[in-house]
C-alpha cells in the first residue's frame, strides 16, 4: 500500500509538484489557464421551478372515464381502483390559469374553462387521452370565460361580461345588464332558455326576474319523470351567512329544500339521490316520488368541493384535501361510509411560516412540510404562528410598497419616474419579496416580478397560480424563491436567463478584457451602453 509520497503514486505526485514549482521559477513558462468570467445579458424570464398541490374543482364522469380538473391540469382517473392514467395540460405550468368549469357535452366533447382566459374543446374519441381541437381566448370571445353550459342544442360559455354561445360567437347576450354582472349557466324552461345573475334567475330574452337562485341546473330526464315534473331543477341560493340547496320545479319556485349556516360550493342529482357539497361535510338525501328530499345524511369531510357518480354506490369526491372515492353503503367491496384510494395533496392554505430551509403550511385540512425546492410531505408538526406578509421593501435601485386598498404596487426607483402596477381582473396583491434584486408580487392570480432595467422599471416576467398567493419566502441560499399560495398549493420560482435569446449576449472572457466585451456585445445588442463607456 502506497503511503503519502512513497511508492509509484508517491513518485507521480513529486513530479507535477516540481514541475508547478518550476514553472514559478521560470520567467519564461506559460501555464495556458487564466481565470475567465461569464457576462450575461440574456433578459430574464420567471419559471416555476418545483410545484406540489393546488385545488380539484371540477369532478365529472363519462363513459368509464373520470375527468378531475387540478388547477390547470386535467386528471383522466380509473375509476374503479382511483388510479390515475393520464394527465393533459395545454401549457407548463405557471403559464395556464386554473379550469373553472368543465362538462362533456352533447355533442361528445369536453369543454373545460380556464379561468378568465380560454376555453378548449377536448377531443374524446381515445376518452383516456383527450385531445385539444379548438380554442376561444377571452380576446376571441369578448368576455372572460368562467362557466359552460348547455341548453337549447347550443354550448354556452358565461362570465362576467356577458355569455355567449360558442356555435354564434357574435351573439352576446345580457351585456348591457345595469350593475355588475354576476352570470352563472344557462338553463332550458318553459318560460325559453334562463341564467343566474347574482341570486336571481332571469329570462335570456329579456331579463324578466323568474326566481332566486345562485346556481340552477336540471335534473337528469329520469328523475324528472319519476317525480312527475318535465321540468325540475337543482339550486343553491347563497346568501351572507346561510345557504339553501335543493329542487325548484317549471315555475322556478322551491319543491323542497334545506338551509345550512355555511357555503355550499356545489349540489348535484346523481342516480335518486341529491348530493350537496358543504364547508366541512357532504350532504345526500334521497328523493322520493313527489320530489321531497327525505332521510338526510351526514359525511364528515373537511376540504371537498365536488362530487361525481363513478358507478353504483361509489363517488368520485375532489377538492382541496385531494381525491377520493367514497363507497356509501355496505356491499360485497366493504364497508359502509368509507373513502377508498385517497390521494392528499395541499390545495387549501391559511397559515405559512419558514426557516429559510423548510416551509410549514397548512389549515385544519392538515399541515404539509416542503423542502424549497424539494419534497413535500404531510406533517404533524403544529402550526400556531403565521408569517406577516411583507407590504414594502427596499432594494439597491429603489423603494416598493402596496397601497392600503392592496390593489396597487408603486416602485420609486432611484433617479427614474415612478413605477404603478396593478393586476388583471381587478385583484388583490398580498406580499413582497426580493430576490437578486428584484421586486416578487404574490397577488390573486399568481407572482409578477419587477426589475430595473436601461434606466427604467420592467417586467421580468410572471407566472399564473391559482391564488390568492399569500406568501413569498426566500430561501437562506440562492435566488429562487418559495411561494404559498392559499388554493394553488407550494412550490420554487426563479428568474432565469431567456432560452431563447440570442447566444451572442453570453460570453465568457478574461478579467481584464470584461469592461470592453461587455461594452462591444451591448452595443451589438443595442442596450444602454455601461457608465463606463458614456
Amino acid at each position: 500500500m502506497d503511503r503519502a509520497f512513497g511508492g509509484r503514486s508517491g513518485r507521480l505526485i513529486r513530479v507535477v509538484v516540481g514541475l508547478l514549482l518550476g514553472c514559478g521559477l521560470q520567467s519564461g513558462c506559460d501555464s495556458g489557464y487564466s481565470a475567465r468570467q461569464t457576462i450575461d445579458l440574456r433578459p430574464r424570464i420567471v419559471e416555476i421551478q418545483d410545484h406540489h398541490g393546488g385545488t380539484r374543482r371540477i369532478s365529472i364522469t363519462h363513459e368509464e372515464e373520470w375527468y378531475q380538473s387540478f388547477g390547470p391540469t386535467i386528471e383522466i382517473i380509473d375509476p374503479e381502483d382511483g388510479l390515475r392514467i393520464s394527465s393533459i395540460e395545454i401549457g407548463p405550468f405557471g403559464t395556464v390559469p386554473s379550469i373553472s368549469d368543465m362538462r362533456v357535452c352533447g355533442d361528445g366533447f369536453l369543454y373545460a374553462v380556464y379561468s378568465n382566459d380560454r376555453v378548449v374543446r377536448f377531443d374524446l374519441q381515445n376518452p383516456r387521452r383527450p385531445a385539444p381541437d379548438r380554442t376561444w381566448t377571452a380576446k376571441e370571445l369578448g368576455i372572460r370565460p368562467v362557466l359552460v353550459s348547455e341548453a337549447g342544442g347550443e354550448i354556452w360559455i358565461s362570465g362576467r361580461e356577458g355569455v355567449l354561445s360558442l356555435g354564434e360567437p357574435d351573439r352576446v347576450r345580457l351585456a348591457d345588464l345595469p350593475g355588475d354582472l354576476q352570470l352563472g349557466r344557462v338553463v332550458d324552461a318553459p318560460e325559453g332558455l334562463v341564467i343566474t345573475n347574482g341570486r336571481q334567475v332571469i329570462a335570456m330574452e329579456d331579463g324578466r326576474y323568474l326566481g332566486a337562485s345562485s346556481d340552477l341546473q336540471r335534473v337528469p330526464a329520469g328523475l324528472a319523470d319519476r317525480i312527475g315534473w318535465k321540468d325540475a331543477y337543482v339550486f343553491i341560493l347563497r346568501g351572507e351567512k346561510a345557504t339553501t340547496v335543493g329542487l325548484m320545479g317549471p315555475d322556478i319556485r322551491q319543491l323542497d329544500a334545506s338551509t345550512f349556516p355555511y357555503v355550499i360550493w356545489t349540489a348535484r342529482v346523481l342516480g335518486d339521490r341529491l348530493w350537496a357539497v358543504g364547508e366541512d361535510e357532504l350532504v345526500t338525501w334521497k328523493i322520493d316520488d313527489e320530489g321531497h328530499l327525505v332521510e338526510p345524511q351526514f359525511v364528515p369531510l373537511k376540504g371537498a368541493r365536488d362530487i361525481a357518480m363513478v358507478r353504483e354506490n361509489y363517488y368520485a369526491v375532489a377538492g382541496t384535501f385531494g381525491r377520493a372515492i367514497y363507497r356509501f353503503k355496505a356491499d360485497s367491496g366493504g364497508a359502509a361510509d368509507e373513502f377508498l384510494a385517497v390521494e392528499r395533496s395541499p390545495g387549501r392554505v391559511v397559515q405559512a411560516i419558514t426557516d429559510g430551509r423548510r416551509v410549514l403550511a397548512g389549515s385544519e385540512e392538515g399541515n404539509w412540510l416542503y423542502r424549497i425546492g424539494g419534497s413535500m410531505e404531510l406533517s404533524e408538526k403544529d402550526l400556531q404562528t403565521n408569517t406577516r406578509a411583507t407590504r414594502s421593501l427596499t432594494l439597491g435601485w429603489g423603494e416598493a410598497s402596496i397601497d392600503d386598498t392592496g390593489k396597487v404596487l408603486t416602485i420609486l426607483p432611484l433617479g427614474a419616474p415612478e413605477f404603478v402596477w396593478s393586476p388583471a381582473n381587478g385583484g388583490r396583491i398580498f406580499t413582497l419579496e426580493t430576490a437578486a434584486d428584484r421586486v416578487w408580487v404574490g397577488h390573486d392570480d399568481g407572482v409578477d416580478v419587477f426589475e430595473f432595467k436601461e434606466g427604467a422599471v420592467i417586467s421580468t416576467g410572471s407566472i399564473v397560480v391559482e391564488g390568492p398567493v399569500v406568501w413569498l419566502f426566500r430561501p437562506r441560499v440562492g435566488d429562487k424563491v418559495a411561494f404559498v399560495s392559499a388554493f394553488g398549493g407550494i412550490g420554487t420560482a426563479e428568474a432565469v436567463p431567456d432560452p431563447d435569446a440570442d447566444e451572442a449576449l453570453v460570453q465568457r472572457v478574461r478579467p481584464e478584457e470584461a469592461v470592453k466585451a461587455e461594452g462591444a456585445m451591448r452595443e451589438a445588442g443595442g442596450l444602454t451602453p455601461i457608465p463606463d463607456q458614456r
